[in-house]
């Protein structure tokens, strides 16, 4: 891949409507985490779990966006700088999430097991060096809850080591690493799935929705006709395209009751993996368009609440965990509760943004170079 197979793209490294984007993704985990849904059959009860399940796809649009954003930043660094500073890349990525991710640990390890204590609560807490060296996913004894949502940070920072090492070196041959990251992960899922293997928490399971964001940013970065054509879209056109989604789950949710087995978990696959694709396409369109117009890019609270995702995502499980311990003797309903959870997360995220994340934020600025 040459410079020349990347024709000037527009100067622009910022886009609001992908802050929203993460705000709902971060929203959709939340959700499965605080709601509880019934036993009781009641009303659309089978679709309503089903939709619940898959809130967690939220984890694969955070992935999507992460690979996005770091393969646009690369190409525009090679555009403007004519190379790419791996130094820069990775002390950027370790001043966004070090700081918020060790005082978590610092919490969990140290003060949550104090609050037990406090409380004549049991906590069981994992190996700490696998959260120190960023491979908690492949830790796979049950322990404490609000730890184990940080697998996610694991999987992202050993694929943002992976990617700025291959925008350093493998730099011209991207669509290449990224087909063999396609081939890897669907290859590994299969193989999970015919050998009842757990994937869930594995790297390569998630290579796919890496490899789709990264694409998606050298499609548009490029002017793909792919992104030119969603950015052209027809009024019935959009319509199409942002219904999907429904059309999505409710045709899966049909076909996976006359499944069973194998074919099931092929069909849960399937589903994920389009829905992957589709998000890349989403995010593709967003950027591709930009227009300052849309829902995405003026929703101030969905703007800041992707903003702020990285923290509300760490701290919503100890969040939960807290408040379960403090106000289980009054028996609250579970829908007050996502209430208090959201708006007692919200709180400390806020504070956690603007006054330990933000001051390592604003270093960052001293490591661009665009």
């Amino acid at each position: 891949m040459s410079k020349e197979t990347f024709p000037v793209a527009k100067s622009k490294l910022y886009f609001p409507q992908l802050d929203s984007i993460r705000g709902l993704s971060f929203i959709s985990i939340f959700l499965f985490h605080a709601v509880i849904i019934s036993d009781k059959p009641f009303f659309l009860s089978g679709f309503i779990r089903y939709l619940h399940n898959n809130l967690l796809l939220g984890l694969e649009v955070f992935f999507v966006l992460s690979s996005f954003l770091l393969t646009w930043l690369g190409l525009n660094e090679y555009q403007k700088r004519g190379n790419f500073s791996f130094r820069n890349y990775f002390t950027r990525r370790a001043l966004r999430i070090w700081p918020l991710y060790f005082f978590i640990l610092f919490l969990g390890f140290i003060i949550i097991r104090a609050i037990a204590v406090y409380f004549h609560s049991e906590i069981t807490l994992p190996n700490a060096w696998y959260y120190i060296f960023f491979i908690a996913n492949f830790y796979t004894i049950d322990h404490v809850f609000f730890l184990r949502l940080l697998w996610t940070i694991s999987v992202e920072e050993q694929f943002y080591l992976f990617w700025g090492l291959c925008l350093k070196i493998l730099y011209k041959n991207l669509v290449l690493v990224i087909s063999i990251l396609v081939l890897i992960s669907i290859s590994f899922s299969i193989y999970s799935i015919t050998n009842h293997v757990s994937s869930y928490f594995n790297t390569l399971t998630y290579l796919f929705d890496f490899a789709c964001g990264a694409l998606a940013a050298i499609l548009v970065f490029s002017q793909n006709k792919i992104p030119g054509r969603l950015k052209k879209l027809s009024l019935t056109g959009r319509k199409i395209f942002y219904s999907y989604l429904p059309f999505h789950f409710i045709l899966f949710y049909f076909l996976n009751q006359f499944s069973s087995g194998l074919a099931n978990d092929f069909l849960a696959l399937i589903c994920r993996y389009i829905f992957v694709v589709y998000m890349a396409l989403f995010i593709a369109r967003q950027v591709a368009y930009n227009s300052q117009d849309t829902i995405l890019a003026k929703n101030r609270f969905l703007i800041l609440t992707g903003r702020m995702s990285y923290g509300l995502y760490c701290y919503h499980g100890i969040t939960i965990t807290l408040l379960n311990l403090l106000l289980l003797k009054y028996h609250i309903e579970n829908w007050i509760m996502v209430i208090i959870y959201f708006v007692v997360n919200y709180a400390i995220a806020t504070i956690s943004y603007f006054y330990l994340e933000r001051p390592f934020l604003n270093l960052k600025q001293k490591w661009r170079r665009i």
